[in-house]
């Protein structure tokens, strides 16, 4: 049996380094302590409830029944894979806070401000005794993503985090995750990201604001224009869950060439089995999207993805006709 938890590290808010699936984050197996001298990472990763994680998962048992087995991350046919063991850890999740600028009806922010001890802004403290601790005990990671509860972008000192995580591990690559309501100039300073995720779900005012409350699509869409153009994102993905109500052809068309225009690099239409999901679209009817560009996937895999694959490759060269047409004249 096998679980994410040992190739990664969540960190929230508050210092505390939780179970990193929905579910589990009610597990706490440590806390960041900058505040106590002899702190240091390996105490965390070594200690008892790792230990009780490592011995439960290689006999092929949940280390914490119910709550593992409403996990998305357990996979039980596959072999015990300890990265943390071997000192590497695939991805670094921050928290840099809890706060949030929307109301979206299907998310825990809300509980989780009301029930969570604080800070719910993260200190550049906590950020940089982590990160100091992780070197000096050497373990290495290939990703350092900002995402959690809230949004990154609320902390008023986001780009500090970008820049001390440079600092440590510059090879690194920095993923954001963001609702994209803020202005990009102003939040990200001209600061350089390798990767960046907007949600935003919709193309029409009408529609979008009926998931992300509070929101506006055109700051989302600004936002995403002002990253390209700053040319300091790497990639720029755009996530669009599929809904009830933002699943018509006319919209998911629209998004398609609003997604080109910009130049996102990969726009993501992403299922979801929460309240107002899209009955119309689904792992089952994946085929039937009408995809005519190939930046858009979706966050499907195996077989039915096999089938998307092919119909990205026929909008490939679908568009790639009609640019040649355009060159010669023959459509406008």
């Amino acid at each position: 049996m096998n679980c994410e938890i040992l190739n990664t590290l969540y960190v929230k808010s508050n210092g505390d380094i939780p179970c990193n699936c929905d579910f589990g984050e009610q597990i706490l197996l440590g806390k960041v302590a900058p505040d106590e001298p002899s702190w240091n990472i390996l105490n965390v990763l070594t200690n008892e409830k790792y230990a009780h994680i490592r011995k439960t998962l290689a006999s092929g048992t949940m280390p914490w029944g119910d709550i593992c087995g409403k996990c998305a991350f357990i996979r039980g046919n596959e072999s015990l894979t300890d990265y943390l063991a071997q000192k590497k850890i695939r991805k670094i999740q921050i928290e840099p806070s809890l706060a949030c600028n929307l109301r979206c009806p299907c998310c825990s922010n809300q509980t989780h401000r009301k029930t969570r001890p604080k800070q719910h802004l993260m200190t550049l403290e906590v950020f940089k005794v982590l990160m100091s601790s992780l070197t000096q005990n050497s373990y290495l990671t290939e990703s350092i993503e900002y995402c959690g509860q809230g949004d990154p972008l609320m902390h008023p000192k986001f780009v500090e985090f970008v820049k001390i995580a440079r600092l440590y591990y510059p090879s690194a690559i920095q993923r954001l995750i963001t609702n994209g309501n803020f202005d990009y100039c102003k939040t990200m300073n001209n600061e350089l990201i390798e990767q960046l995720y907007v949600s935003c779900d919709g193309v029409f005012q009408g529609s979008y604001e009926k998931y992300r409350i509070g929101g506006s699509v055109d700051k989302a869409i600004k936002f995403m224009k002002d990253a390209k153009k700053s040319g300091n994102v790497r990639k720029l993905i755009w996530k669009y869950i599929l809904f009830e109500f933002n699943d018509s052809n006319e919209e998911l068309i629209a998004a398609q060439h609003l997604a080109n225009s910009i130049g996102v690099d990969l726009l993501m239409f992403v299922f979801t089995h929460s309240q107002f999901k899209s009955i119309k679209y689904k792992p089952e009817t994946i085929s039937e999207l009408p995809i005519i560009y190939p930046i858009v996937t979706t966050n499907h895999t195996s077989q039915i993805e096999e089938k998307n694959r092919n119909k990205r490759q026929k909008a490939s060269l679908n568009y790639a006709i009609r640019c040649y047409k355009r060159l010669l004249g023959l459509v406008k």
